[in-house]
């Protein structure tokens, strides 16, 4: 008895949670028509605003920027001072000022070599070259004040590529510095280099149509494209979802007519049963005159039929002919 009374109490919860729910059930199962699309609807606004926000990232972050890439000269190999550098991902279709800058010490060997060269080659990873260009490039002892030390290190930028757009985003960069004779004209024509220090490649962005307006407001740009994404996705999802909770809203009452017709249609139709009792003797009795009339006739017809005359007995008479034969009339004469 114990065991029985322990299970019947721990059965009650669940025979009340499952009523509650059926009950619940049972008050949604009319409503669910019109919840459905605005749940579904709803569930996809978190999606949406995803989506958007992804979508101002992805703007910010493919907005073109300057870059600096180092260049570590190679000495010694009997050629000018070389280095190959991988740039930055750049964007393709955009346009870049590209240029040299060097970092020299303030020796007067170095203002003694006069004029030297830079070269530049851009190539793909696949070794194609895309571009190629020599500047030449001087060293200019700086202007100092009378109250002021000269510095140790001078800074030469050469300009060397101008509003060039790679057309490509993976570009590989070979930097030559200095001149492929080694200054040997100079002294006692011994090889000498160009002493630098630091060498970087640097490129600048240009700005020029949209691109240039993104590029200016990098932010700006990324918020009005995660505002636009959110505009469009949401009359799209609207569109495409919101038009069935208004079409079954729609088409509600129709089924609440047909649901109320059926009274008036069992009225309608025992009237309409008594009208056609009522209408059934009419027609038999208008079925009924033309067999009368038919009578009457038959009756007239046969009242008005003559009996056949009797024929009188006796010798019959025989009529003279009109036409004369005129022989027989000759005969007698």
């Amino acid at each position: 008895m114990a065991n029985s009374d322990s299970n019947s109490i721990v059965a009650l919860p669940s025979r009340l949670f499952f009523s509650a729910l059926s009950a619940f059930v049972a008050f949604l199962r009319p409503l669910l028509p019109h919840i459905l699309p605005l749940l579904v609807y709803l569930s996809f606004i978190p999606l949406v605003l995803f989506f958007s926000a992804s979508a101002g990232w992805i703007v910010w972050r493919n907005v073109a920027v300057g870059w600096q890439a180092p260049l570590y000269l190679q000495y010694g190999d009997g050629v000018p001072p070389y280095a190959l550098a991988t740039l930055p991902a750049l964007v393709a279709q955009q346009r870049y000022d590209i240029s040299l800058q060097l970092q020299v010490p303030n020796l007067d060997a170095n203002y003694a070599l006069g004029n030297f060269m830079t070269t530049l080659t851009l190539s793909t990873r696949s070794n194609k070259t895309l571009t190629s260009i020599r500047r030449p490039a001087i060293l200019v002892p700086p202007r100092v004040a009378f109250y002021s030390s000269a510095p140790a290190v001078i800074t030469v930028e050469v300009p060397l590529l101008t509003a060039y757009a790679a057309g490509v985003s993976h570009v590989v960069a070979t930097v030559e510095v200095g001149r492929r004779d080694n200054w040997k004209s100079l002294g006692n024509e011994q090889g000498r280099e160009l002493s630098v220090i630091t060498a970087s490649l640097r490129g600048v962005v240009v700005h020029h149509g949209i691109r240039g307006l993104v590029t200016r407001l990098p932010l700006l740009s990324a918020l009005i494209s995660s505002i636009a994404f959110l505009i469009v996705s949401s009359i799209i999802v609207g569109v495409c979802i919101l038009p069935l909770a208004f079409r079954h809203a729609a088409t509600q009452p129709k089924l609440a007519q047909v649901d109320i017709q059926p009274l008036p249609a069992i009225s309608n139709s025992s009237s309409d049963d008594s009208e056609s009792v009522e209408e059934k003797p009419l027609v038999q009795r208008r079925r009924s005159r033309p067999s009368s009339r038919t009578a009457i006739k038959t009756e007239d017809t046969s009242t008005t039929v003559l009996p056949p005359q009797t024929v009188p007995q006796g010798p019959l008479r025989r009529r003279r002919s009109k036409l004369v034969d005129p022989v027989s009339s000759d005969s007698e004469s």
